[in-house]
């Protein structure tokens, strides 16, 4: 018995070293997953046997530039080059939009050809997007800090947004589901969101915190100190209750602007961001009133310019590069660029909110080289923002 009993382990140990771990093809379809080691996902050397990493898959972030003489066209091509509004907007959602319109017939100017607010076609057209992909309703609003209405119609080349009858159209085509609103008027509430800076909490108006999808639509401009640029992070300054801030929120500055513009970009989590470009602020920005000069991008390179991503910090970081070519001093790699020295985009970059590294940014319609101008810096001396 005790025999029979040792021939059959020898026969069982013999079948066990024999076997084949897996049959091949099902060994060669494992998901690359499974195969990973503090992250890092490795593969056998067929010659050596040794074990090496494998490429790492790089996450690139996709940001659209288009240019041409029909702003409300060309946003659209934007768009769709990033796979179309419905990638964004479902039906039924409620959208946000935020344009800049820091100066929205305030000052008596045409704050549109200064270049100081989003161009009205652009934000038409992003809306009409939104619309068309199924949105519920679209708001579009500012918290005016000043003590005065924001004026979203105005004359035609002299004051005002300029946006209301572009709207009242869309309006009309599609029955009633895009609104223009001052904040200030309209919120009911807050809710409030962490910051990393002493203030612990920062207060979100509940149209802008509460929205399914929400969008940036800034001007292009370079910016006073405490920022040498003003796009589509920057841009959610003007949702900021200035009731709680102070005008113009100066409580937000005196806290760390850098760390509070990251902490509202966490809150909000933007999920497009389109630049408008067919005006533009260079030098003392952000308004005339402020010292800023405005550019007209069309004569600069021969057209009018779009930027658009879903990535924010991708898209900020891309549209500053643009405006930014001869900008001195530069990081020692040259992947990271001016935008390295605009402390907001880096830190939130730090943060996780985007990519920064030109390397993982695929730029999509227009080559960057191809449209890329050297705007005045602010006279302040806020370039570079050294980390």
């Amino acid at each position: 018995m005790r025999v029979f009993r040792k021939v059959i382990n020898i026969l069982i140990a013999m079948l066990l070293i024999l076997r084949s771990p897996k049959d091949k093809t099902e060994a060669n379809n494992l998901p690359l997953e499974e195969n990973k080691y503090s992250s890092i996902l490795l593969s056998l050397d067929k010659k050596t046997g040794s074990i090496i990493p494998a490429e790492k898959k790089v996450i690139t972030s996709q940001v659209a530039i288009v240019k041409g003489n029909d702003l409300y066209s060309i946003t659209r091509k934007a768009i769709n080059l990033l796979g179309g509004m419905g990638t964004i907007v479902k039906k039924g959602d409620k959208v946000f939009i935020k344009p800049n319109y820091v100066s929205g017939g305030l000052d008596g100017h045409d704050p549109v050809a200064a270049g100081e607010i989003a161009h009205p076609e652009v934000v038409a057209s992003v809306a009409e997007e939104c619309i068309k992909a199924g949105a519920k309703e679209v708001v579009i609003g500012e918290w005016v800090e000043r003590p005065v209405k924001i004026n979203f119609g105005g004359k035609e080349g002299k004051e005002g947004a300029q946006v209301k009858h572009l709207i009242d159209l869309l309006n009309k085509k599609y029955g009633k589901k895009i609104f223009l609103i001052n904040l200030m008027e309209y919120t009911t509430h807050f809710r409030y969101f962490p910051s990393k800076t002493k203030l612990k909490f920062l207060a979100i108006p509940n149209l802008v915190a509460e929205a399914d999808v929400v969008i940036s639509i800034p001007s292009l401009k370079t910016h006073h100190k405490p920022s040498p640029v003003s796009l589509g992070m920057k841009n959610f300054m003007g949702i900021m209750p200035s009731v709680l801030y102070g005008e113009p929120r100066y409580k937000l500055h005196q806290a760390g602007l850098h760390q509070v513009l990251v902490d509202i970009n966490k809150a909000v989590s933007p999920d497009l961001v389109v630049v408008s470009a067919g005006f533009g602020m260079e030098g003392r920005g952000a308004s005339l009133f402020l010292g800023g000069k405005a550019v007209d991008v069309s004569k600069r390179i021969g057209g009018a310019l779009v930027i658009a991503g879903r990535d924010p910090v991708a898209t900020d970081a891309t549209a500053t590069r643009m405006i930014t070519k001869n900008w001195n001093p530069l990081p020692a790699d040259q992947n990271l660029g001016t935008p390295w020295y605009i402390n907001h985009i880096r830190m939130a970059s730090e943060q996780g909110l985007g990519n920064l590294d030109s390397s993982k940014i695929l730029i999509l319609g227009e080559q960057l080289d191809d449209v890329k101008m050297n705007w005045e810096c602010s006279d302040d001396n806020v370039y570079p923002e050294l980390p």
